[in-house]
């Protein structure tokens, strides 16, 4: 009998992630903040088995259009930003759709419509660029073939940190509504941005869906609570992205939801370690970034990870194990976002952590050649 092939994985980042990403006491691979304080958690809720829908449900997604200001219609509540994402392929990146989506990026942001069907088209970031994304470039691709034309990104931008402003994402909605489709931003690295700094696509754009979890600035991944939030045109299509929902995972666990709304309602208090990595941390991380020998990178405005080109560094896995086995430093292959030669760095670590991780990294670099 023949063996069987082994199958292409579509998410090989995550088995990494899962498996080899802290393999050093010097890990600067993390893109979201260590896990909260529980204390603002209520007592109630850890024994709640309640139907979603009777309560809970209703109460996050009413919390969540109070803080965007928007109608409760246009807010869905999601298994995390990946959740998100799933809900959003399912329902338009389907055979006979095309979608544009940037490289480099968090995979999913390329596998979801591949593996849906839809015809993919690819929007390069380019350090040159500031790693902004072009809307006439992403114009262009569209106007190549027939059905819906769907713009797929990431702001802040997974792996870069970057931000792009209103005008940009606005001009990536207008290039989607004129091929008929809609602009999809996962915004789960926004909460790293003051509130009035803040972009989001479902403002920007009518047809605008944001993407947006707990998960990374407030370190909150545990609860695996996200949601959507839809632009104006599309308020009246709620029932069908909820559909999508509900052929997933049905409805978010109960003791999440009521985890979820004491959490939106203490943000500022949960974002106080962020604070404190910023002021303490992130000025040693900014230094390395601008002036380490061998290390190309835009220097984020907002968050806690950068995306730096590597020299003598094609092959950034054969780089990380490197850094892991010789030096004691973890940080992420740029073959998992589709760009071999660069490594994204995290500082959302203690300071001595950080800089201790730094040298280590620096040193790593210099000595990769020469192993």
């Amino acid at each position: 009998m023949p063996a069987t092939p082994t199958p292409r994985l579509q998410f090989p980042y995550m088995v990494w992630a899962h498996t080899e990403s802290s393999r050093s006491p010097y890990s600067l691979s993390q893109s979201g903040m260590p896990m909260a304080d529980p204390a603002f958690l209520p007592e109630r809720g850890f024994a709640d088995l309640q139907q979603p829908s009777q309560e809970a449900l209703g109460l996050y997604e009413a919390k969540l259009a109070e803080l965007y200001g928007v109608a409760p219609e246009r807010v869905i509540a999601t298994v995390g930003a990946s959740g998100g994402m799933l809900v959003a392929a399912l329902r338009w990146f389907r055979p006979g759709s095309r979608v544009v989506v940037e490289v480099p990026s968090y995979e999913p942001v390329r596998a979801l419509p591949a593996w849906l069907g839809a015809d993919v088209r690819y929007l390069r970031r380019r350090l040159e660029d500031g790693w902004q994304p072009d809307p006439d470039e992403a114009a262009r691709e569209l106007a190549r073939g027939s059905g819906p034309g769907h713009v797929f990104v990431t702001n802040l931008h997974n792996p870069t940190g970057v931000r792009s402003d209103r005008e940009r994402i606005a001009a990536l909605g207008r290039a989607a509504e004129r091929a008929g489709g809609l602009l999809v931003s996962c915004e789960v690295y926004m909460e790293y941005v003051p509130a009035g700094r803040r972009v989001h696509a479902f403002e920007a754009a009518p047809n605008g869906v944001s993407i947006g979890s707990l998960t990374k600035a407030y370190g909150l991944g545990p609860l695996r609570l996200g949601w959507i939030v839809l632009g104006e045109a599309l308020a009246a299509r709620r029932a069908e992205v909820q559909d999508m929902g509900y052929l997933a995972w049905v409805d978010p666990p109960t003791v999440a939801l009521r985890a979820g709304v004491a959490a939106l309602g203490r943000l500022q208090e949960l974002l106080q370690p962020l604070a404190r990595v910023t002021r303490e941390g992130r000025p040693a991380w900014e230094r390395w970034l601008a002036s380490t020998p061998g290390v190309e990178a835009v220097v984020p405005e907002f968050g806690i990870i950068a995306f730096a080109r590597v020299a003598g560094a094609p092959d950034t896995v054969a780089l990380g194990e490197h850094l892991a086995r010789e030096h004691g430093v973890d940080v992420v292959p740029g073959e998992y976002f589709g760009a071999p030669g660069h490594v994204r760095v995290g500082c959302g670590v203690p300071a001595a952590t950080l800089e201790e991780g730094l040298a280590r990294l620096a040193r790593g670099i210099a000595a990769f050649p020469r192993r």
